[in-house]
């Protein structure tokens, strides 16, 4: 019985944990970029009030095209390397990439505008 609780307690624990938007890091990232022929990728740092205020708007949007399109974030504190390989100055950076190709994303910050600009493509 015990055991019954604690794997449900763990498995509610994990689906309010469960993300849509992917996590990517130096390991994964272009091998992420070949598998998806259009993505939208949120560079951020951790301790950027706008990136904060971004990832619930971004989140929900990556839940909206589950299964349409991807949504991606690289922490830029702990994966410097691409964050420099891509330019990024400032946070939060969104670029599109279309066949691994990057351009800027200056569309809407709210959810609803993620989708309407994702779902475009």
């Amino acid at each position: 019985m015990r055991f019954s609780l604690l794997f449900a307690f763990f498995a509610c624990v994990a689906f309010v944990f469960a993300s849509d938007v992917l996590d990517l890091t130096q390991d994964d990232f272009d091998e992420t970029l070949e598998k998806n022929d259009v993505i939208l990728v949120e560079f951020f740092a951790p301790w950027c009030g706008h990136c904060k205020n971004l990832a619930p708007k971004y989140e929900k949007a990556a839940t909206e095209l589950k299964g349409v399109a991807a949504l991606a974030k690289v922490d830029c504190t702990a994966q410097e390397a691409i964050c420099q390989r891509f330019d990024v100055r400032g946070y939060p950076t969104l670029k599109v990439f279309r066949e691994g190709k990057p351009s800027e994303y200056n569309g809407g910050r709210e959810a609803d505008a993620i989708v309407s600009f994702m779902k475009k493509y």
